[in-house]
């Protein structure tokens, strides 16, 4: 049994996986947004599981892509947000999240469960629940 959980998210810049992260954290959306959050642990206690939870930001901009695939392989779960006004973000998922989730293959991932998530609707947060093309 897993002892912990690590989340990663995933996403083109400004999609808004910084202030997701921020916002669980203080429960309002940051006015100021740093590139990248620091790695956010939540303790076992206050999860319904019991199980310690790491959600982990990236940016493409401060990481390499050998550090992206390195923080890729340690996650249990990878949520790769997308902003739903911006028709590119989301075929981003696609054509270069998805594959660099699988290595650069088109098959399954090596594991991990990948989440997509839309961003910047009304200032929230909503589930896509529609599969991935």
């Amino acid at each position: 049994m897993k002892r912990d959980v690590r989340i990663l998210l995933l996403g083109e810049a400004q999609v808004g996986k910084t202030s997701l992260i921020l916002s669980l954290v203080s429960e309002e959306f940051p006015e100021e947004v740093p590139p990248r959050a620091e790695e956010i642990t939540i303790p076992a206690d206050v999860t319904p599981e019991k199980v310690p939870t790491h959600i982990v930001d990236s940016s493409e901009a401060e990481q390499t892509v050998e550090e992206l695939q390195d923080e890729i392989h340690k996650a249990n779960v990878v949520c790769v947000v997308y902003d739903v006004s911006k028709e590119v973000t989301i075929e981003k998922i696609r054509t270069k999240w998805i594959p660099l989730v699988n290595g650069g293959t088109e098959q399954g991932p090596s594991g991990q469960q990948v989440r997509p998530a839309a961003r910047k609707l009304h200032g929230g947060c909503a589930a896509h629940h529609e599969p991935v093309p």
